[in-house]
């Protein structure tokens, strides 16, 4: 059965009821960019297959108007995991079919993040809000003690505020990691292990992830927010060259807080670095580097923050999810591996409106 279903309220209906917006969305459209984002899969197996794939988030930078689904799935729903409110869609195929597929269609748009007026910002967080205050918590791989904290301390000392500290940090992460390309997807991010080896290669959920930890050790709040390229990067093709298939280009970004919620990108620098074969005295990478503390340009779609998580429904074979920029899927109450489910049975095709 071919089931075609419009959830318009990804938007209003069951999204804005199940996945409350935590900002207020911009009320300008200062170089906003309409896309079309289609997720599409075929999964051979003929026994009861869940999937579980990553929503669009409604944020101050980024709007969801609609998502449509085309599944022979037996069920399908949009819903929401409790900590970090991740909007989920989640399609069950019960089985017995020799082609279970299905077709997401995501109607998103997106704006800049332009570049930070440092004279608007508090220096110090004088009162952090609940919601803010989740992300000082550290998890399975954002700790905030031991090696992590000593990191920290070492860093931002001779800081005097909360924005010097931020802006130490992200000077360090970006001159003392570098992108490894051999690293599988976007890396781990396991923080811990990166200070005890010494090894601060990795990819971006690595990279800002390290930035995360250390700003949380610090007393800042921060988070990685996880997404995918679907545009080409108006700062260089070195960050972004996607032109209609964003099959594997899935990022991590980060943020931290201060009265209000700053975009950073480290990783980004180092991608720059390593794309375009540049070094950090070069006049385009100090460009980028003080941009990218700050701001981001249009060329990506946010789809939460969730680290170290339970999905909902929650999965039979996992107890805990590291982070939720791939689709993930079970089989016979069995995880595949997400970078097989993404790269050999699944396809992102993005379309500009």
């Amino acid at each position: 059965m071919d089931r075609r279903t419009l959830l318009k309220g990804a938007v209003c209906g069951i999204t804005l009821m199940a996945m409350p917006i935590g900002t207020v969305l911009s009320k300008t459209s200062q170089n906003k960019k309409a896309l079309k984002l289609t997720y599409s899969t075929e999964l051979p197996y003929k026994d009861l297959v869940r999937l579980w794939i990553p929503v669009p988030m409604n944020t101050s930078y980024q709007k969801l108007v609609d998502v449509e689904v085309r599944s022979n799935a037996s069920r399908i729903l949009m819903t929401e995991e409790n900590i970090y409110k991740t909007p989920i869609l989640y399609l069950e195929f019960q089985g017995g079919s020799e082609r279970n597929f299905a077709e997401v269609s995501f109607h998103v748009e997106i704006w800049n993040r332009d570049k930070i007026d440092w004279k608007t910002i508090p220096a110090n967080n004088r009162k952090i809000p609940e919601d803010v205050a989740l992300y000082l918590k550290p998890t399975e791989h954002i700790q905030t003690d031991g090696i992590v904290k000593e990191y920290a301390d070492k860093i931002t000392k001779g800081a005097k505020t909360d924005l010097e500290k931020a802006r130490a940090i992200y000077n360090w992460v970006v001159e003392n990691t570098f992108r490894d390309p051999k690293v599988l997807g976007c890396g781990v991010g396991d923080v811990k292990s990166m200070l005890e080896s010494g090894y601060f290669g990795g990819k971006c959920t690595d990279i800002n992830s390290l930035f995360v930890a250390l700003c949380r050790a610090s007393g800042i709040p921060a988070r990685e927010i996880f997404g995918i390229r679907v545009l080409p990067s108006e700062l260089s093709k070195g960050i972004s060259s996607v032109q209609g298939d964003a099959t594997k280009a899935q990022h991590c970004r980060a943020e931290f807080y201060l009265g209000r919620w700053i975009p950073a990108d480290p990783a980004d620098v180092r991608k720059l670095i390593l794309e375009e074969q540049l070094d950090l005295k070069h006049p385009k990478v100090a460009q980028i580097r003080e941009f990218m503390f700050g701001g981001w340009d249009v060329h990506w779609v946010a789809f939460n923050y969730a680290r170290d998580f339970k999905l909902k429904p929650p999965m039979s074979s996992v107890e805990s999810l590291n982070e939720f920029m791939y689709p993930v899927a079970e089989v016979g109450g069995k995880a595949i591996d997400k970078y097989k489910l993404t790269f050999e049975h699944s396809k992102y095709k993005v379309q500009v409106i």
